[in-house]
């Protein structure tokens, strides 16, 4: 509607413009033409009189010529006519109204017209007509008053005021009747649409009549939105195949560890149940005592139970699963990863470490998701840590200052490090370490999924992973995790 109002008040200031130089220009002209009327209404009635008045004089006198002068003025009541003398004295009744130096051309026998003001502060139009008589410089003076012109004036100005504000009046109301339906309403409906697309609604196409131009920016605007529909539903689809390759590429990797896992599990599981089947059989050989009886069954179920807790938490970190975030003991983590890699860690003569702050650390994370990443850490670690190496797992606050995408400013850190003593990783292979398929691994050891999957997870809880690395001397692993408060379910 604004596009209306103002397309309306350029046309109205247009046509405004135009009718008033009309009406000056109308005015100024038909001002020009009645005065040039009069003009030649006086020389007519001036050169018709001064023949009658000559003849009169010549045979009648002066008195009967000048009584023919005031019955003339009688009949006319605009033009007003009387003889002068031109060397007549001030103050005498045929004294000029118009100062005598004005009026040379006149005592050479010419007609003389010219605009002057009288004593009475009125504007006249006098026209001096000579007349040859006797041997002093007569004429006949003629005067017409310019209030007619004036009046006139006042009058067309008032008829073309009129006349402007029909036209003005009419144009608006043709002009905004048009603008609302040719452009308004079509405009407000391309607005809406407009706007509801930025908020994401792409649906109810635009249909407007007609083939102007904005009828063309509707259907654009519709095959636009068409096209945007199915874009977003590519990449909603593609979005979808994305995560669930990722959450497939975590699972396996998942496995792999499992697998990895399995014979230190397999090594931990075999003095138990060395000892379930030794108690077995001394029970079944009938030769022990009631107490000795008592006492092999609860070693046995004892070892059961063992069994049972490691089994169970391979099963746990095998499970496949979505992020599930809940508030969380980040150092109950760290047990419960320690617990399922120490049988790997002592199968490969390596020590495991912990570190950490007396007080309780708790975030809003993933658990599982989360002991997959330190899981992914340690085993790399153990893997590149030779016999009698040491592998040192703290948790921490730091004060860091982040990199770029994730904060301008020092702030407050959650930080998992994982510190190995083996044989490093070369400065090529540490510019790419977390793309997949980059890994410094023997054949059979690994895939180089594990830190692009890790990766992946920390940037999901809004953190980042820090790597230091010397070759010989051993990696330093560091998982940074906010520590602001989040809305998160609390830990169950």
């Amino acid at each position: 509607m604004k596009l209306t109002l103002k397309l309306v008040a350029a046309q109205i200031a247009l046509i405004v413009m135009i009718l008033a130089a009309d009406s000056y220009l109308s005015v100024q002209r038909e001002s020009e033409f009645l005065r040039s009327e009069l003009q030649r209404k006086a020389y007519r009635i001036g050169s018709a009189m001064k023949k009658l008045v000559a003849d009169a004089w010549q045979r009648e006198g002066p008195d009967y010529a000048l009584s023919l002068v005031a019955a003339a003025n009688q009949r006319d009541e605009i033009v007003i006519i009387r003889w002068v003398w031109l060397d007549a004295a001030s103050g005498d009744q045929f004294h000029p109204q118009v100062p005598v130096e004005r009026l040379q051309p006149v005592t050479l026998g010419q007609s003389l017209t010219l605009q002057h003001r009288a004593s009475d502060g009125t504007e006249y139009l006098f026209s001096y007509v000579a007349v040859p008589v006797d041997q002093r410089h007569g004429a006949l003076e003629l005067s017409e008053p310019l209030s007619i012109v004036d009046d006139f004036a006042r009058k067309s100005v008032r008829r073309n005021l009129v006349l402007g504000t029909i036209i003005v009046t009419g144009s608006i109301a043709v002009s905004a009747l048009m603008g609302v339906l040719i452009v308004g309403w079509p405009l407000k409906r391309l607005i809406d649409k407009a706007r509801r697309v930025g908020l994401g609604d792409l649906s109810g196409a635009v249909q407007l009549d007609g083939r102007a131009e904005l009828s063309e920016l509707a259907e654009t605007v519709n095959e636009m939105c068409e096209h945007l529909a199915e874009s977003q539903e590519r990449v909603r689809q593609e979005a979808e195949t994305r995560i669930a390759a990722i959450e497939q590429l975590r699972h396996a990797d998942r496995l792999r560890t499992v697998g990895q896992l399995a014979s230190g599990v397999a090594h931990e599981l075999g003095t138990p149940l060395n000892v379930v089947t030794g108690r077995a059989s001394l029970i079944s050989s009938g030769k022990l005592t009631p107490e000795a009886v008592t006492e092999s069954a609860g070693i046995i179920k004892s070892q059961a139970e063992r069994m049972a807790v490691i089994i169970r938490q391979l099963l746990d970190f095998s499970r496949h699963g979505v992020l599930h975030r809940a508030q969380t003991n980040l150092s109950m983590i760290v047990r419960q990863t320690l617990q399922v890699l120490e049988p790997l860690s002592r199968k490969q003569g390596v020590e495991l470490l912990v570190t950490s702050t007396p007080e309780p650390l708790s975030a809003c994370v993933d658990a599982g998701q989360l002991q997959q990443v330190l899981t992914n850490l340690v085993v790399n670690a153990v893997q590149a840590t030779p016999a009698g190496g040491r592998i040192t797992i703290g948790i921490t606050r730091e004060h860091i200052q982040p990199p770029p995408d994730h904060g301008d400013s020092v702030d407050e850190f959650f930080c998992f490090s994982v510190e190995d003593t083996g044989h490093g990783i070369p400065e090529d292979v540490l510019a790419r370490l977390f793309e997949p398929f980059v890994t410094t691994k023997d054949v059979g050891q690994g895939t180089g999924l594990g830190l692009s999957i890790a990766y992946g997870i920390i940037e999901e809880h809004g953190g980042w992973i820090d790597v230091q690395s010397e070759v010989g001397r051993g990696t330093r692993f560091c998982v940074y995790l906010p520590t602001k408060e989040q809305p998160c379910p609390a830990e169950s």
